[in-house]
């Protein structure tokens, strides 16, 4: 129920965007970036009630477009993606695939003159669309007892705080440097089967995917 508010939220902030937006460019400004940069997972358990397990940190890369009302305050979407590794001393479970898609609201700063250091923060709602790909140790338990394990994945909720520094070399083209929190968990299924029938592994059921980046971008302005 959350994550289909959650959706309603995040399509009613883009169908605002892209249709009211138009409304105020004669004042305001349309910005495309992209970015890319790297993500440390954050969770005490990666796997809740797994205190040893982890998410490894990884690269992870994206793009936004923003609407600039005069003022500062601005509206976005944004789409990332990233993929961490799940182990647990040592051992590699498998990867979680994650591509957040979100409604952005925030202040971002603009330097007099059109050139210059200005700043930006704010935060983000959303929708994190994701799989999971099994990893060597459990593969290796496959092979050994001649089981198989499907891991299903839900849609979930996330959320971001961040802000970061901006320069811009001209009135039409800025680079960012931002420090972002993502904060999410993903409801997982686990089932095992084989010769002897199947089970569904019940002390196994969320993800906690929370991290923090450190991201690079170039943007446009339009």
């Amino acid at each position: 129920m959350i994550v289909k508010k959650i959706k309603l939220i995040l399509w009613i902030g883009i169908f605002f965007l892209f249709v009211s937006a138009p409304a105020f460019a004669a004042s305001g400004n349309f910005s495309l970036g992209v970015y890319g940069g790297w993500a440390w997972g954050i969770a005490d358990e990666a796997v809740r009630g797994f205190p040893h397990t982890e998410f490894e940190e990884a690269p992870v890369y994206g793009g936004s477009l923003l609407y600039r009302f005069p003022g500062g305050f601005t509206l976005g979407v944004s789409v990332d993606h990233l993929e961490m590794d799940l182990k647990e001393h040592g051992a590699n479970f498998g990867k979680i695939k994650m591509t957040p898609v979100m409604f952005n609201i925030l202040y971002q700063g603009m330097p007099y003159g059109g050139r210059g250091l200005t700043g930006h923060g704010g935060i983000g709602l959303g929708i994190n669309f994701n799989s999971f790909d099994k990893g060597s140790f459990i593969t290796d338990i496959e092979r050994a007892d001649g089981v198989n394990y499907s891991i299903d994945t839900d849609e979930g909720f996330v959320l971001s705080i961040g802000g970061g520094v901006d320069y811009f070399f001209t009135p039409r083209i800025s680079m960012n440097l931002d420090g972002r929190f993502l904060w999410g968990t993903i409801d997982t299924s686990w089932r095992v089967s084989g010769p002897g029938g199947s089970a569904q592994l019940t002390d196994i059921d969320r993800f906690n995917i929370h991290n923090f980046q450190i991201l690079l971008g170039l943007r446009a302005w339009f």
